[in-house]
């Protein structure tokens, strides 16, 4: 595999769920909970990245925001053949689940190890997540990870969400940096397609929900199994 030397750049943005965060577990946890409950018939590994998003989505409205954007919001396989107000209650379950376990979740193997050699090489660090900027912070907190991160993007302060490059732009200008000084990892085609449209070198990390396939397709830059390879990227 050929590595990046990271002395060519100034700054590298994380995304937060599936690159640091492993949420896998307990977005599974609570699909399970919602197709017993609810006596769903779906196959479970095609609703899962479905679902990962659809809970990405509902922490970025409020309760009468989802009522009003429900027949796209819950447009997906996970609830076929089941009525609106069903969708609805699917879904709030589902989510309300997902948040109980996560209290729960982790981070991955080895990625504070490669935060912490980031920081060493003096480069600045950034979070861009499309999850609440508190929830960044949270997590971050919890595994001694916040004071490596001197700024955290969430939904909350951008008007529009990845795939839109906004988050990113927004990150190099409070930088000062070209796009060309910036590496942005992540691990979903939204990832990908923001990080194109912002002119950012993008490495997609395949350890998510997000089938490595369908990541291939989006063309990202750089694409590594798990973190692990992302170590062995950065010859760390």
């Amino acid at each position: 595999m050929d590595t990046i030397n990271l002395d060519n750049y100034k700054g590298i943005i994380f995304d937060l769920d599936g690159v640091i965060f492993d949420s896998i577990d307990a977005i599974t946890k609570a699909v399970e909970d919602g197709i017993n409950k609810y006596k769903l018939k779906v196959n479970i590994e095609e609703a899962l990245l479905e679902v990962a998003v659809l809970i990405e989505d509902l922490q970025n409205y409020p309760i009468p925001k989802i009522i009003l954007n429900a027949h796209d919001l819950f447009n997906v396989s996970f609830f076929e053949g089941t009525r609106l107000l069903k969708k609805l209650r699917i879904a709030i379950y589902v989510f309300n689940q997902y948040n109980k376990y996560k209290q729960d979740a982790g981070i991955f193997e080895g990625i504070d190890e490669i935060i912490q050699s980031i920081h060493k090489k003096d480069l600045k660090l950034a979070i861009l997540s499309n999850n609440k900027n508190t929830h960044a912070e949270e997590v971050l907190k919890r595994f001694n990870l916040d004071k490596y991160f001197g700024l955290i993007i969430g939904f909350n302060e951008v008007s529009k969400v990845k795939p839109d490059p906004e988050g990113l732009i927004k990150i190099l200008k409070e930088w000062d940096m070209t796009p060309s000084e910036v590496i942005f990892i992540g691990d979903m085609a939204t990832d990908i397609q923001a990080g194109k449209r912002a002119n950012v070198k993008t490495i997609c990390v395949a350890s998510g929900l997000a089938p490595k396939e369908s990541l291939l397709r989006n063309n990202p830059d750089v694409l590594v199994e798990n973190i692990e390879a992302l170590k062995q990227l950065f010859n760390f």
